[in-house]
């Protein structure tokens, strides 16, 4: 009994087979056209991969430059703050504790070595950024060479900004000036913002010295 069912399955094969000779054909194809279809998609992928990395390494790098900047803004107040006190430690000069305080705020993402200070000094906070005051001979609104004027920053040389180099006295307003030289390492970004690969960030924060 065993041996019939066992032939008569053998026979119903391969009737099967000849009646439709190209089934074996058709599987065969479809197992073709499907590692065609996982091959496409790798290729595809290994073709856009390079441009998703960098754009994922951009958007990165821009988030990182705004943390940056926010940094920056925040070391130039918190070193304004220590400058308008006059306090300086024994041993130590003003121009080291405001730039000491400065740096303390920008060393998560840059190098406090980079970071340049700059302060000026003016009388009050009416002549900020406006030029020395001169003798309009000719009344034409200009200075003219000749014509007196006001060295208020004692300078030596009439200047269109008053402002002393300089963290001032007391009662004094002083301009602070913080700037870092960023260095894009994303090439997209970098020819996206600037011409070099370096963007310029930049903070300031004005405030009145104490009457020390």
């Amino acid at each position: 009994m065993t041996f019939s069912v066992t032939a008569g399955l053998r026979l119903m094969a391969k009737r099967v087979q000849a009646a439709s000779p190209r089934s074996g054909d058709a599987l065969r194809l479809i197992g073709a056209a499907r590692a065609d279809a996982r091959g496409a998609t790798a290729l595809e992928f290994a073709l856009i991969a390079p441009l998703l990395l960098l754009l994922l390494l951009g958007t990165i790098e821009l988030g990182m430059v705004s943390a940056a900047d926010i940094l920056l803004k925040n070391a130039a107040y918190n070193g304004a703050r220590s400058g308008r006190t006059g306090y300086v430690p024994k041993g130590a000069t003003q121009d080291k504790v405001i730039r000491d305080a400065v740096k303390q705020r920008v060393g998560i993402l840059m190098d406090p070595g980079k970071v340049a200070v700059v302060a000026q000094a003016y009388s009050g906070f009416d002549t900020l950024g406006k030029p020395e005051p001169f003798t309009d001979a000719n009344g034409n609104g200009t200075r003219d060479n000749g014509e007196n004027f006001i060295d208020v920053n004692k300078n030596g040389t009439y200047d269109l900004d008053q402002g002393a180099a300089g963290y001032g006295g007391a009662n004094q307003v002083v301009l602070y000036s913080v700037s870092y030289p960023w260095r894009f390492f994303t090439p997209m970004v970098s020819k996206l913002m600037t011409a070099d690969g370096v963007l310029t960030l930049s903070a300031t924060a004005v405030v009145q010295n104490e009457p020390y």
